[in-house]
Formats: structure tokens, sequence, C-alpha cells
């Protein structure tokens, strides 16, 4: 008989496999202690703490726990339970709904486990008694409900038709607060604790940390594809290796992290489910047809076979290892595919991948040649038959090449020539994240600013204007959304002024976004005349124009976007009334914008007569 460890056999039911038990907090619960994990694989409850002390005081207020399906809603709700005294057996039981009394404050807790559970008129009996607690009618009873954003609100929508206007203003009150992603309210007695609003970053190296240092891997020990010396011919031990955090770190787990970032700035959500399924995927994944993921039997027969092409770490990253439609059903994997690493390259990459290994290449030595199980051995026959001319297999070299180019982003040394984000559809990537870091920590970003000036610039006026050291804001005249846009309206300085407005980049309220904002020092309170913020598919556009490119041939949304921006901030600036009139009541006065051919804005002043 093989051996086997226990541990791999429980991470498979995390993975994405058919039978869905990830799905569900109680059987992971149940596998849990089927498999005698211990200790269990969970990150730390993000809001819980806060909920805790909550209805540990004597004043509780009730909770709402929302967001999308996977992002740990129920397993706070079940942490509540059993921490404020509940019965972890009750719990089991499988009601829909459980009651407690508050140790602290003796009101009734009820904790609604799953809105969507509910059938209708169970939703309507608890909103007519939650509304009540909201606006502090209930002196007893307090309430905690997990529910999805959108079920939360179409539920709640539905029965506040059928009641009164208080029953509205109070529905009303709660899409308000959903929507502007504010947790109180100074009408309701009540806390909503948006879930999905959360660092996937932070939490993705929290649970890869728990999965590859795990104490029981030490079941290991006694396998054959082990040696004494922790060398290892096995698959899932060579992935788990890639995944750990050496002296150096590991920069598979550092570029994973990066990702989380960019797609939080690009308001991707990766719910908390999804980020262990991504963990497990890597370690597990098996391409061989009908397997999806490795057991430590199949993992000795693919070692014995030498077919590491089948357990690719960097290709499972992106769901290769499953059929396209069961990929496309994890948001994880859409969210990661969309940033083409794989599909994308630039020349330095394909010639180094392709010639490398006949022109001597060190660097195709070090980066290819060097890995001797998902490099080299896992490319250069399809390599050679490409060159020798065998058409025949031209897709499987293609799926070989974008196999490598994965790899490689992942595995580039930070201090690399070569940019791994030119591997990926938003090539300013690591400009964004240093932008980010910059604002976030006050150091120096005037080149970035400069940058991103210049690209605002080019998209406002439709010239090659190369000034990044101001903001010139022109008009076409008519809807003013015409390609060229010479009629000058007002040029801000980008560095903070006294009296007149000026652009200012800052850090979202997110913390993972920067924002442009237009400052005007003379208004009373923040003095933000107007602001957008930057998500990562802004931010690439801007680089993208300043760099030469045309301002709609990126993404025409984003031109749209920066020249709605634009025209709103113009009426803006308008009612502010900065302009003093030059111009007598007989003529108008104008300002025309022209560049000159070393990309330098010149106005010049254009009075026009009106006649009599």
């Amino acid at each position: 008989m093989s051996h086997t460890n226990n541990l791999i056999s429980f991470l498979r039911h995390y993975g994405p496999i058919p039978a869905g038990d990830n799905m569900y907090d109680e059987l992971i619960q149940s596998e849990i202690e089927r498999h005698g994990i211990d200790p269990a694989i969970h990150i730390t409850p993000a809001r819980l703490q806060k909920v805790q002390e909550n209805f540990e005081s004597s004043e509780p207020r009730n909770v709402i726990l929302t967001g999308t399906a996977g992002d740990g809603k129920t397993y706070h709700c079940r942490r509540i339970w059993t921490d404020l005294g509940g019965d972890p057996e009750q719990w089991k039981v499988g009601k829909k709904i459980v009651s407690l009394t508050l140790p602290a404050s003796g009101k009734m807790l009820t904790i609604v486990k799953d809105l969507s559970e509910l059938t209708v008129s169970e939703k309507n009996n608890l909103f007519a008694n939650l509304a009540i607690a909201v606006v502090g009618g209930s002196a007893n009873n307090v309430y905690l409900v997990a529910a999805n954003d959108g079920q939360l609100l179409a539920s709640w929508r539905d029965w506040s038709d059928s009641q009164g206007k208080e029953e509205h203003k109070v529905f009303k009150i709660v899409e308000d607060m959903l929507v502007d992603e504010r947790t109180s309210d100074d009408a309701l007695n009540l806390n909503l604790f948006n879930l999905s609003r959360l660092d996937a970053s932070e939490h993705f190296q929290e649970l890869v940390e728990q999965l590859v240092e795990h104490p029981q891997w030490s079941q290991c020990e006694g396998c054959d594809l082990l040696n004494k010396d922790g060398s290892t011919i096995c698959p899932i031990r060579i992935n788990r290796e890639r995944l750990r955090n050496g002296s150096n770190g590991s920069v598979f787990r550092k570029r994973l992290g990066e990702l989380m970032k960019l797609a939080r700035a690009n308001h991707m959500h990766i719910p908390i489910r999804d980020l262990l399924l991504l963990g497990v995927n890597i370690l597990l994944g098996d391409r061989q047809e009908r397997q999806i993921l490795l057991t430590c039997r199949t993992a000795k027969n693919r070692a014995e076979k030498q077919d590491y092409r089948l357990t690719n770490p960097y290709a499972n990253v992106f769901g290769a290892n499953l059929p396209e439609r069961q990929r496309q059903q994890y948001q994880v994997f859409n969210t990661l595919e969309a940033f083409g690493i794989g599909r994308e390259t630039d020349n330095k990459f394909d010639n180094l991948l392709i010639y490398g290994i006949y022109d001597g290449s060190k660097l195709y030595k070090e980066l290819v040649s060097m890995d001797t199980h998902y490099g080299a051995s896992a490319y250069e026959a399809y390599l050679r038959d490409y060159l020798e001319g065998e058409r025949e297999s031209i897709d499987e070299f293609m799926s070989a090449l974008s196999r490598q180019r994965q790899r490689l982003f992942f595995s580039l040394p930070t201090e690399s020539a070569l940019d791994p984000w030119r591997l990926t559809v938003y090539q300013a990537s690591g400009r964004f994240l240093t932008f980010v870091d910059g604002l976030a920590n006050r150091s120096d970003v005037s080149r970035v600013t400069e940058l991103l000036v210049r690209g605002l610039n080019r998209t406002f006026c439709g010239m090659m204007i190369d000034d990044g050291a101001k903001l010139y804001l022109a008009s076409s005249g008519g809807d003013g959304r015409g390609r060229i846009a010479s009629l000058l309206n007002y040029d801000l300085p980008t560095t903070r002024h006294r009296r007149d407005p000026y652009l200012n980049f800052a850090i979202g309220s997110d913390g993972a976004t920067p924002c442009l904002q237009i400052i005007d020092p003379a208004s009373q309170g923040d003095g933000i005349v107007d602001s957008l913020t930057l998500q990562l598919t802004h931010f690439e556009y801007l680089v993208r124009v300043a760099s030469g490119s045309l301002p709609a041939s990126f993404s025409r949304q984003c031109n749209e976007d920066f020249l709605d921006f634009k025209l709103r901030l113009i009426k803006r600036l308008d009612d502010l009334d900065l302009i003093v009139e030059e111009s007598s009541g007989d003529e108008i006065s104008l300002q025309a914008l022209t560049v000159d051919e070393r990309g330098r804005a010149h106005t010049d002043n254009i009075r026009i007569r009106l006649s009599s």
C-alpha cells in the first residue's frame, strides 16, 4: 500500500472539486474532525473581534455581515455562537436561526446564519423584528444577520415596499450605508460590516503560510519520494517548496500577493474561500485528464514518469488543470486570467525563450535550464520541434511557451533586468504599486505624478503635450467632447498652492487605489472641488497615453471616463468664479492652446468682437 498523508486528503476538500465541499463551513468542520487536522487551517476573522466586543458589551448593537459567497460570514456567526457560550452540537443541527442569551446584557441574540436560506414568510418576519430593533424599539432583542449584499437589499426592499414610510426609510438608510461603505449611521442601532472590502493579499499570505508550514507535512516521512536530506521528487512537495519563504522570501508568493493588490485596485474582489482554493490548486493541481487534483498515489505516478508538466504550479494559478467551463465557475481564476499572463509578452522575453538556448545565453541557463522540473524539461522538446519546422505540433509549442512566460512572471528575481509586468496586460503595474506605496508612506512620487499629468493633458486636449508640471483643462466648443480641445479653460499647478486650485494625488479611502483630487485652498472643509479614483485600468491608460499611445487605443471607456471628469471639473471650477473677466461688453476674450514641435504648450489670447 502506498504512503499517504491525511493532510493531502483533507486539502483536496478545499480545492476545485466537483463535490463542492469547500462551499460550506459545516462540511469543512466535519472533514477536519475526520482527518484529524490540528491545527485547523483558517484566517483571523476580519471583524470577529469587533463583533465579539459589541455583543459582550452592556449595550450591544445589531450587526449585519454582508459580502459575497465565501467571504466568511457563516464562520463569523459560528465563532460568535461558540465564543458566547452556544452549544457547538446545536449549531451543527442545521437550524437556519439560532438564539442565545448574552451574558453581559441579558439580551436575546438571534443569529441568522444565511438570509438566502429563509423562505419569504421567514424573511418578512425577520425584517419586521429587525426593523424594530435597529430603530431602538426593542429593549430585549439584538440580531446578527449574515447576508449577501444583493440578497439583503432585494429582500429588505421587497418587505419595506409593502410597509409604511418609516419602514421604507429604515431600508433606505441601510442601502445608503452599504453603497457609501459606512459601518454605522446615527439614525440606527446597527453596525454593517461588508467583508468584501478586505485586503485579499494579506489574507492570502496568511493562508499560504498555514498551508505550506502545517505540522502534518511531517506525515510525509517514510514516503519513498522523500529523501533523508529533505530533497524530493514528489510534485506536491516540489510545489510546496516554491511557495515556502526561504531566507530571501518567495518570489512566487510575492507576485501572487501583488496580483491580489492589483485586483483589489481594479475593483475585482476575490472571496476568502477562493483564496484557499487557489493555494490548494497551486499545490495539488494536476492536468491529467479527469484528475484535477493530485493524491499521494497519483503524485508518485507523476514522479516516477517525471511528468511534471502536468503539475506545473504556475499554470495551476490560472486553473489550467480544470476544464474551461469548470474554471469559469471560480472568481479567483477569472480575476487572475484577466491579467493576461502567458498571453502577453514582448520581444525581450520571447527572444530569450526561443533563441536563448542556441545563443549560449547565460540568462537562459539561469532562468530556464536550471529549473529542472518546470523549465527546460517541460519546454525544450516543443521548442526544438518548432525551430526544426515541425508545424503539426504548433499548438503544443504555443501552450508550452505560454507556460514558460507564466513561470518567468512568478519566478523572475526582483532585481532582474527583465520587467515581469511586461508579461501582463497591465504593464505599468510595477509603477502602480510603487505609486500607491509612495502615497501611503508620503515618499517622493513626483516622477510618476509627472507621467500621469502628461497622460491627462494629452487626453484632455487631444494634443501631444509633454508638460507634466501643469494640468490643462481645455474644451472644443459644443458639448466639449471633440477630439481636439484647444480652448483653454484652466491651467492648474501640480504642487500645493496657497490661493489657487491645484492638482493633488492621495491614497483612496480603501488604501489600495490612488485618487486624483482638485483642491481649492480658499474653500471651507477639505477643499476638494472634485476627485476621481484611479483604478488600475485608468492608471495603465494614462501611462500608455503619456508614452505615446493614442487616447482611445487602449481603452475607449477610460477615455470617456476622463473626458466626463474634465467636463464636470470645468463646470465646478466655473461655479467657483475663479476667472476675473477682462472682456468688455462688446467683445469676448478666449485663450487658444497650441503645442510646438517639442511638446511645449503655449497660450494665445484671442479677442472676438461682438457685433451690435
